[in-house]
Parts: structure tokens; C-alpha cells; sequence
């Protein structure tokens, strides 16, 4: 159990700080101040088109927060998108998806991207494939999901990271039939360099875009500024070229 711990708390990013949220931040101005709740990001702007784009919800991993999306949301905030990042409650990825639920619901959100980090991607798809009611998900962006398991996580309760075993129920039926349903565009961004997640593991069967990086770690890939363009690319309905 030794082990068991210090691969999940790794794969939790090493992260053990109280969720910060939320944050109310001009970009343009590099201006973060705390509030209470999740974190939002806005700049305010508009594209070019002048139709408004629908705010990204940012979910974290693992035994993590949204402190981690800190940079990320920064970048997407002073690109011109509302951003939020969720609190999640726990390591049960089915009350994750609940509560994803819950906060699209309470803020009346009827249009929204995703972008998730390692285990909230599988939070995040639970989300799609059995709680997102009417709520158009454009498009959902996974960095360094698990989105076929780990088999370290087999050792572990199904609620404290266990549903990330590979033979687990979870993903039985979250992978069952076609694991990119609906019409949402997916993009899966993984690294050969991630050192936690395998990229056999991270790849989607049903139609995603699949980017393959080098040398990015697990971490990395929350603040790597290629990786970052490779969301963009994604959140615009695009299949981002890897990189080496």
C-alpha cells in the first residue's frame, strides 16, 4: 500500500493545497484575486467574429485542485475565453461527474468546452456519456488521461483512484460501445514523456483526435507552452499536430 500511495499521490500532481477558488482575474491586466468557490477567468474578450464562444470548464486531476489549471486558465483567459475550473469533490470519479453536473446547472450554462487533466478526464467523459442531459459539449480536450486505466489503481478503493483499474466496472461501461459518444469533438494530448500515464493507455478507440508528444511530463503538460497551443487548436475544432 506503501507504493500504491506514492504512485497516486505522484499521479496527483504532488499536489496537496486547499482548492483556490474562485478566482476573479482581468488578464489583460495580470490582475488574480481569491474569492470563494471555483476558479473564473475572463478577459472580457470577444472573437473576431463577435459571437461570444462558450466558457471552458477546466477540471483537475487526482488528489488535486484547480491551482493547477493556474497558468493554463491565465492563457485561455487573456485569449479571449471565459474560463472556469472546477473544485471537485473527491476521488470518485461518478460524484466528480455529478458535481460537474451540478455546477453547469447552478451557473446556467447550456453550451461548453472541456478541458481536463489526467484522472478528471474520465470524471469529465462520465459527465458526457451519462449526466450532460441537454448541455451542448463542443469540444472535450484530455491531457495525460487514463482514459483505459492504470493498473497501480487496481489496489486501490474504487473511490480513493480505484476506478482507474483497467479491469475495473467503471470503465467497463464508460468505454463500453463507442467511448466518444454524441456529438462532441475529441481530442486526446498525451506524452511518451508523461512517466505516469502509458500512452496505450490515453488513447480513445471512437474517432478523437489523438496527439502524440514527446518529453512532456505528466505535470508539464498543465503549463507547456506547445501543449497549450495544441488545446487551442483543439478548442477550435482542429486535430493539433504533435510535436518531438
Amino acid at each position: 500500500m506503501c507504493a500504491l500511495a506514492a504512485g497516486l499521490t505522484t499521479l496527483g500532481e504532488n499536489v496537496r493545497m486547499v482548492a483556490l477558488g474562485p478566482w476573479s482575474a482581468i488578464a489583460r491586466r495580470g490582475v488574480v484575486s481569491a474569492l470563494v468557490g471555483a476558479i473564473t477567468l475572463s478577459s472580457g474578450a470577444l472573437p473576431a467574429s463577435g459571437a461570444a464562444l462558450p466558457p471552458i470548464l477546466l477540471v483537475h486531476g487526482f488528489e488535486s485542485s484547480p491551482a493547477t489549471f493556474a497558468t493554463m486558465a491565465a492563457r485561455l483567459a487573456r485569449d479571449g475565453r471565459t474560463v472556469f475550473a472546477i473544485a471537485l469533490p473527491g476521488q470518485d470519479n461518478i460524484v466528480n461527474a455529478g458535481a460537474i453536473r451540478a455546477f453547469v446547472a447552478t451557473h446556467h450554462l447550456r453550451q461548453v468546452d472541456i478541458v481536463a487533466h489526467s484522472m478528471g478526464g474520465l470524471s469529465s467523459r462520465w459527465f458526457i456519456k451519462f449526466l450532460r442531459g441537454s448541455v451542448n459539449v463542443r469540444h472535450y480536450v484530455s491531457l495525460g488521461t487514463p482514459q483505459y486505466g492504470l493498473w497501480l489503481a487496481c489496489l486501490a478503493p474504487p473511490d480513493d483512484g480505484g476506478q482507474m483499474c483497467p479491469i475495473g466496472a467503471f470503465l467497463d461501461r464508460l468505454n463500453a460501445g463507442d467511448d466518444t459518444p454524441g456529438a462532441t469533438r475529441y481530442a486526446s494530448i498525451f506524452s511518451t514523456g508523461d512517466g505516469i500515464v502509458p500512452p496505450s493507455s490515453a488513447r480513445l478507440a471512437g474517432g478523437a483526435c489523438l496527439v502524440l508528444d514527446n518529453g512532456v511530463t505528466h505535470v508539464a503538460l498543465l503549463a507547456d507552452a506547445r501543449v497549450y497551443r495544441q488545446v487551442v487548436d483543439a478548442l477550435k475544432g482542429g486535430c493539433p499536430p504533435a510535436f518531438s
